[in-house]
């Protein structure tokens, strides 16, 4: 049994366009020696000196280890050569069919192309090795060839329905008769045959690289999140709207489109939000927009506060402070200072947004309201599963939330490790499927370090990805700098930094916490710091990590904390 390439089923044989050639190729596969390789179809590009390439295949090549190759050119139905006009027809049931070339002519061509290929290869690129190399005619379904015999085609290379009962004899009668009477031929060998395989069958890789893969998974975001923004249209001419969803569904990219729009209509509009990382990323975004302020929380009371002073001469922060003593600066004081600006500052708004209203402190709802003017444009986006925890119950729009249910961010594997620390409504998971979660693993601080920095080299220098597309979000917070003093000695390939909690640095990797990040993503993000983590008491927390991550995630930390993150239902 002859070894062949490719390797068909039964199946597969009775789906070939040409019968003749499934009835060769098992005849080659059952008749023909084990040290044989018969390669079926092989298909190539043959450059011509003068003219453009052409497509060339050939039906079969037949290699001996012991000798050299023989190209099989196979005709099925019967034959006809008509030697005046220089041209061949097959004939069966369904009529007389010209062929477009010469069989013998075919066969000749793709001998040479055979040879030119196999000159190629290392093994005889620079010998003076001569392989033995032949071509042949063969046609199953007539039984007497004995007519197409002539002075270019001698009996010795022209097989029919009658060789198929010898194959191994017909094979060796051609092989001999391509060789005659000269030794200068050396046989494959093993060694060539390996050469063979590699030449027409070794099996090739062209691997996408990773950053090709998250510019098409970001081509895919922003028609979903396109989709997102027909959906707000629904809320038609409402004035106040709570809108709220899951991580993924679009809630900041959704905020700031409705805040420019507000903006665009002439409405001085503010665009609030608690952490600073997010406001630096609403004034990358929408900074330059007229009309439109994005700030935080605090950075709006601090405005409030220098404008009372510069109107009035009044210090409304120190009047806070006098009137709460010893209370919290941010919860406090900076609210109760805004609520005394409102009273004398002339300045108000048209319209706000607030993004991520989950983390407003609910005393910060009303001294927010008094800065608007009268039937302002209002709207909250905020999360679901964050707000089990800190409640909207003084937010001042009561009407029941639009609901977004569709995660148009996180791909799929990111999805359904994220949700799995979520209560709230049902949120489909994004359509694009993405890469599995990976883990690195390593029990020592100092290993996880290493594995992450060769990480991100090996992202940043053969995957090709941007360094503004990665990430490394520590969940450790209290111990932030000893997990950022581990890294950022290491030098990254390409002039690429370490930047420490500063966003949106070209040419720099961002290490941050997971809580500071939160509202914004990244392409790339690597979890550090998850051994202490409680998967119940800290579940809002991993849910914020997780969902932080766009197209590619990874855990480093110890095996069994990255297993229990991961496990169905890891809070049990």
């Amino acid at each position: 049994m002859a070894q062949m390439i490719p390797h068909r089923t039964e199946e597969q044989l009775n789906a070939l366009p040409s019968r003749a050639e499934a009835r060769f190729y098992r005849t080659c596969r059952d008749k023909l020696d084990q040290r044989l390789l018969v390669f079926h179809s092989i298909c190539f590009l043959r450059q011509r000196p003068t003219a453009a390439p052409i497509d060339g295949e050939a039906d079969f090549v037949i290699f001996d280890p012991q000798g050299g190759f023989l190209v099989v050119e196979v005709k099925g139905g019967g034959i006809i050569r008509d030697r005046q006009a220089d041209q061949w027809f097959t004939e069966n049931a369904a009529g007389t069919k010209k062929l477009p070339h010469s069989p013998v002519e075919q066969a000749k061509r793709e001998k040479h192309a055979i040879r030119d290929e196999l000159r190629k290869h290392p093994r005889w690129k620079n010998s003076a090795d001569r392989i033995l190399e032949g071509h042949t005619v063969f046609f199953p379904n007539v039984v007497d060839v004995s007519p197409l015999i002539a002075s270019d085609i001698p009996p010795e290379i022209v097989g029919g329905r009658a060789d198929l009962d010898d194959l191994p004899g017909w094979f060796m009668r051609a092989c001999r008769y391509w060789a005659g009477n000269d030794r200068r031929f050396r046989p494959l060998g093993e060694a060539g045959l390996e050469a063979v395989k590699e030449t027409f069958s070794k099996r090739a890789t062209a691997r996408a690289l990773m950053s090709s893969l998250l510019e098409d998974e970001e081509e895919r975001r922003i028609i979903l999140t396109d989709e997102q923004s027909r959906l707000l249209r629904s809320l038609g001419s409402r004035t106040e709207a709570k809108i709220c969803g899951g991580a993924g569904t679009g809630k900041t990219v959704l905020a700031i489109e409705k805040a420019r729009q507000f903006a665009a209509q002439g409405k001085r509009t503010l665009l609030l939000c608690v952490t600073k990382p997010l406001v630096e990323h609403f004034k990358a975004t929408a900074g330059n927009t007229p009309n439109l302020l994005p700030m935080n929380f605090h950075q709006l009371c601090e405005w409030a506060v220098r404008l009372a002073k510069h109107e009035t001469g009044r210090d409304v922060l120190q009047e806070a402070r006098a009137s709460f003593p010893g209370a919290d600066k941010f919860d406090a004081h900076f609210p109760m200072a805004l609520a005394l600006a409102t009273q004398v500052v002339k300045e108000t708004f048209d319209a706000c947004i607030v993004d991520e209203g989950q983390d407003f402190h609910p005393d910060f709802w009303l001294p927010l309201k008094r800065l608007l003017k009268p039937e302002p444009d209002f709207m909250v986006f905020y999360d679901q599963n964050q707000a089990v925890y800190k409640h909207l119950d003084k937010c001042p729009i009561q009407e029941k939330p639009f609901v977004l249910t569709k995660n148009c961010r996180n791909t799929r594997f990111i999805h359904e490790a994220a949700y799995r620390y979520f209560h709230g409504d049902d949120t489909d998971a994004c359509d694009i499927e993405g890469a599995p979660i990976e883990q690195l693993n390593a029990p020592r601080l100092q290993d996880q370090a290493n594995l992450i920095y060769e990480t991100v080299a090996r992202i940043l220098k053969d995957e090709r990805v941007p360094p503004e597309q990665i990430a490394i979000l520590v969940a450790d917070s209290k111990s932030k700098q000893t997990y950022y003093d581990l890294l950022k000695n290491k030098p990254l390939p390409n002039g690429v930094a370490w930047a420490e909690q500063i966003h949106r640095s070209k040419g720099t990797v961002l290490m941050d916490t997971a809580m500071r990040y939160k509202g914004l993503e990244a392409a790339v993000t690597i979890l550090w710091g998850l051994d202490q983590l409680n998967l119940k008491n800290d579940r809002e927390l991993i849910y914020v990590a997780f969902s932080r991550a766009k197209s590619r995630l990874y855990l480093a930390g110890p095996t069994e904390a990255c297993r229990r993150l991961l496990a169905p239902e890891p809070w049990r």
